[in-house]
């Protein structure tokens, strides 16, 4: 009798709660976007006879289920708290904690990758860049700082650089950026680097590159927003603190000419150098040359010489180069991830005897088969 007692209470409480949230699901608006996630939800599915006969309904009705539920946001930060504090758990989906930075961590590096990207740099070089000053850097994710000395999973970095750097040809300077940066030289919530904490890393390129003046003579204004969440904020669900995102300006910044290709039209269209409107979006990092563009050119009418940079860049460049423009008269930035090398023929303009930088994470080297070059 006690335990048909109990069964009787627990199914009221299920039928309860799964009414509740029913009603709860009913009665809200359904969100468009995951913050956290950086991500659009599903929405709910058209109903009609072709949709349910196709089981397409039922697909779509799962997704709009599952990122619509009731305090989803909540739930995720639970058990990711509850993963970490009670069953002590050191990551969550590879993303731990460490130094008040959070990171992915990555325990081997694809030497295939690798090899194909120094081949895709020397390919670079023999079709457009023969008769330029070649340069190439490497970008260190945080994990490179990070996992050896706090017990987490790592490759060996100096062999993923000597890998890389011997099979690239000789004719392209290798400048390393590896000592350049600390581990609080990037967003605590985010993969990328603070552009404000560069100025090593323009330095040691101005060493090599001879630039005219150093990061701290360049009198930049600094600007600010708060609550800044980065990607790794919400596919770990842990409860971090929001980063200050940071943008330098000065007066070559100012009224530098920035134009960005259309993808639609194939034709550039004017731009900024800082789209302002971004810190308003999914993700406020965009702020920087408009996010992922295939093709910007920057025109710096205050030059003081006539070089030009054509610069192959990942998302890292979009908060470096702002901060080159003042050494150029133009800038050409080409991410090679959304463009392939048989369209720059058309639309770039090449001269000899100027500068080029090939300058990518880690990450992208160690995918380098995400780069169109042909």
């Amino acid at each position: 009798m006690k335990n048909r007692g109990r069964d009787i209470a627990v199914t009221i409480v299920f039928v309860f709660f799964l009414f509740a949230f029913f009603g709860i699901n009913l009665l809200k608006s359904p969100e468009e976007i995951s913050v956290s996630e950086r991500r659009k939800l599903a929405m709910m599915p058209e109903f009609s006879g072709e949709n349910v006969k196709s089981t397409k309904f039922m697909t779509d009705f799962e997704k709009y289920a599952l990122d619509q539920f009731p305090f989803r946001e909540d739930f995720r930060r639970l058990k990711a708290k509850v993963l970490f504090d009670v069953f002590q758990q050191k990551d969550n989906h590879e993303i731990y904690i460490a130094e008040n930075q959070a990171s992915a961590y990555k325990d081997k590096f694809n030497e295939v990758s690798v090899q194909d990207a120094a081949k895709k740099f020397n390919k670079l070089q023999k079709q457009f860049l023969l008769n330029m000053n070649v340069y190439y850097s490497v970008i260190p994710d945080k994990n490179y700082f990070l996992a050896e000395k706090n017990g987490y999973p790592h490759y060996n970095y100096a062999e993923f650089e000597k890998l890389l750097t011997s099979n690239v040809n000789e004719n392209l300077t290798y400048i390393s950026l590896f000592d350049c940066l600390r581990p609080e030289d990037y967003y605590s919530t985010d993969t990328h680097w603070r552009q404000e904490k560069l100025k090593n890393v323009v330095n040691r390129l101005g060493e090599n590159m001879r630039f005219h003046k150093r990061f701290e003579e360049q009198n930049y204004e600094r600007s600010e927003t708060h609550d800044f969440y980065g990607v790794f904020y919400g596919q770990s669900a842990l409860p971090m603190e929001a980063d200050v995102l940071v943008y330098l300006t000065n007066d070559a910044i100012k009224t530098a000419k920035v134009s960005i290709l259309d993808e639609e039209t194939f034709e550039m269209k004017p731009a900024e150098v800082y789209a302002k409107e971004k810190l308003e979006g999914q993700d406020s990092y965009d702020v920087f040359l408009s996010g992922a563009t295939a093709l910007i050119t920057i025109e710096n009418e205050q030059a003081e010489t006539e070089k030009e940079l054509y610069i192959f860049r990942d998302s890292y460049g979009s908060s470096l180069t702002p901060l080159l423009i003042s050494e150029y008269k133009k800038i050409t930035m080409i991410d090679l991830r959304y463009i392939a090398t048989p369209a720059l023929k058309q639309l770039v303009e090449w001269k000899d005897g100027q500068d080029a930088l090939i300058i990518l994470c880690t990450d992208v080297i160690n995918s380098s088969s995400i780069l169109k070059v042909f």
